[in-house]
């Protein structure tokens, strides 16, 4: 038994990878959009990479990179894209909310899709494959039902947000050819780190108001300090799991499986006693699962 379980989990490390990922990225767009009540999104930004960053420079001194190199640049527009896309993802979290933010941030497989027929045709879907990709996002606006309420501007920074997250993965996925998966993970942070102490010593110091681009400085009170810190680790988890998950997978199939955080959010509010879903919502999750299964196989 044990000699047939042990292939199938080596067969499927990305897949496991980025489960863990997803249940890691579910939970801490929970606790961001909980927090966005009291901090300014580009606060959330820095909050977001401070936690982590200590945790990498720590493995990176005890355990030094064995890499390539040669391609700086790449990584540092990894990080520069890593850094807008979290933008994104904080002031959706602020202004449209946790379903719909996670409805447009789940679209990413489409443009991954889209992305990998422009650039990677190696790692083109088959016609067959991209209908399910497109069964699974019928499947989140079942299950999110979105509105068309907020302004289109800040829609926008939702399709925004997917696109980068599109990019994202395969700039990972090209920057692990050259460089340990900890400075790809460290150039994303870095980069999110300074970006977001820009923009709150701007908004502080020039007196602006809260925006995309600025934000006025909050001192956290009290356990705020403890989901600072649970927030900043699950964010760690998520960018470990996934550049591991992009180690060993497909960056569409690594995207397809990324679904399942809609999952997650669900099952995150079910446990916080938000009910169970209605009937379009259980369609949604069925066309989901189906989506995301079938685009898995190899």
């Amino acid at each position: 038994m044990l000699s047939k379980i042990q292939p199938f989990i080596s067969k499927n490390k990305g897949i496991g990878f980025m489960l863990l990922s997803s249940l890691c990225f579910a939970m801490m767009s929970a606790m961001a959009q909980r927090m966005s009540n009291f901090f300014p999104s580009v606060e959330l930004v820095l909050f977001r990479n401070a936690v982590g960053l200590p945790f990498l420079v720590l493995s990176l001194w005890q355990k030094p990179a064995v890499q390539t190199g040669g391609k700086l640049g790449f990584l540092i527009f990894r990080g520069l894209l890593g850094a807008f896309t979290l933008y994104c993802l904080f002031y959706a979290l602020e202004h449209l909310g946790l379903s719909l933010t996670n409805t447009y941030g789940q679209a990413f497989p489409l443009f991954i899709a889209i992305f990998t027929f422009i650039w990677i045709p190696t790692e083109s879907l088959k016609s067959k494959q991209v209908l399910f990709l497109l069964m699974g996002f019928m499947g989140i606006l079942l299950i999110f039902q979105p509105s068309v309420n907020s302004p289109w501007q800040k829609h926008s920074v939702g399709l925004l947000y997917a696109m980068g997250t599109a990019l994202g993965y395969m700039a990972i996925k090209e920057a692990q050819k050259y460089y340990d998966s900890r400075w790809v993970i460290f150039s994303f942070m870095a980069a999110g780190f300074t970006a977001s102490c820009i923009s709150l010593a701007i908004g502080t110091w020039g007196n602006l108001p809260n925006s995309f681009w600025s934000g006025k400085w909050v001192n956290p009170q009290g356990v705020q300090y403890l989901e600072i810190l649970i927030m900043g680790l699950l964010a760690l988890g998520v960018q470990s799991f996934t550049t591991q998950a992009l180690r060993f997978e497909k960056t569409s199939i690594v995207g397809a499986v990324g679904n399942s955080a809609v999952l997650f959010s669900i099952l995150i509010e079910i446990i916080l006693g938000h009910g169970l879903p209605d009937m379009i919502v259980m369609i949604g999750m069925a066309f989901v699962l189906v989506g995301s299964y079938q685009i898995s196989k190899k």
